[in-house]
């Protein structure tokens, strides 16, 4: 009787290990064989964007429910710079992978998070590794290089100190790094062309980023976007960029604490001509007047950029 009483119980604790074999696996794996590989990295505090966004916002737990735990989480990951990062799924979280999967397939997403940070830690490639044990992680590779970074950073204080005064109002320091970027930087249409057409992006080309602007005098969205808010950073204004699906600028938000529209791009127009010019038409614009001038290429997501209500 002993015997069958014992064995009866045997086969039902059997029963409930394969039914429950997923889930015994992965707690010995998270908390057991993987719990070492958790680690918070070294955070990269002089390019950490210290603002408050409605869209996403920083994180000190890593394990998320939803997907927008997810997009915090990320989006945690590039503001402080870090390199790789392993985090896991909550238990009550089914859907994680499948989820965390979807996102790195949608660049328009990715990209968006791109926006919130410092050009500095914006991501060029941002890949994930998904195993079936809830274990994601993620690889960063940055825009930016440390080399071109100290260039930009010498060129920068070099034009700073020789345009800007401190008894100067924002607007005035704004316009001022405005036309300075504008009177030395040509809008590089081949590039843009390139890009419209389908094809890669010429991997020896920076007109992209704020280093193709600032020493090679050619730039195209983000090139123009980056550099302004290198520069607005160097004067502690709060700023972010703002993308459609084949457009990026500024917003600035000035001492009145309300938010404008800044495109360096739409202000240094290509002409029939080729004719460098300079205009100011969308220069600190609140989002009313900017939507009144009717480009098609403004219309940005307001549940992304709520802060541009007005």
């Amino acid at each position: 009787m002993k015997k069958k009483l014992v064995l009866i119980l045997f086969l039902m604790i059997g029963v409930i290990v394969l039914l429950n074999q997923q889930t015994i696996v992965t707690y010995i794996m998270k908390n057991y064989l993987y719990k070492n590989e958790i680690v918070i990295p070294e955070t990269d505090v002089t390019y950490k964007k210290d603002m408050n966004f409605s869209y996403v916002q920083p994180v000190t737990k890593f394990e998320p429910h939803n997907k927008q735990d997810v997009l915090n989480i990320i989006y945690t990951i590039l503001n402080n710079g870090w390199d790789e990062f392993t985090f896991y799924c909550a238990e009550d979280y089914e859907n994680c992978t499948k989820e965390v999967s979807s996102i790195f397939k949608d660049q328009s997403t990715l990209s968006n998070l791109n926006n919130f940070i410092h050009p500095y830690h914006s991501y060029d490639i941002l890949t994930a590794d998904i195993t079936n044990l809830n274990k994601i992680t993620v690889h960063v590779e940055r825009l930016y290089s440390k080399d071109q970074i100290t260039e930009i950073n010498t060129k920068i204080d070099e034009i700073y100190n020789q345009l800007i005064s401190e008894d100067m109002s924002e607007r005035d320091k704004i316009l001022a790094i405005h036309d300075y970027i504008i009177n030395n930087t040509i809008y590089d249409e081949e590039l843009s062309n390139a890009i419209l057409s389908g094809n890669d992006r010429d991997k020896n080309s920076h007109s992209h980023t704020a280093y193709g602007l600032l020493f090679e005098n050619k730039a195209i969205c983000g090139g123009y976007a980056d550099t302004m808010a290198l520069f607005l950073d160097r004067m502690k204004i709060p700023n972010f960029k703002v993308s459609t699906y084949d457009h990026v600028w500024n917003a600035v938000q000035l001492e009145d604490g309300k938010w404008y529209h800044l495109d360096l791009t739409w202000d240094d127009p290509v002409t029939n001509t080729h004719e460098e010019m300079l205009t100011h038409t969308f220069f600190l614009l609140t989002t009313t007047q900017l939507q009144e001038q009717n480009t098609g290429q403004h219309n940005f997501d307001t549940k992304i950029y709520s802060e541009l209500t007005e």
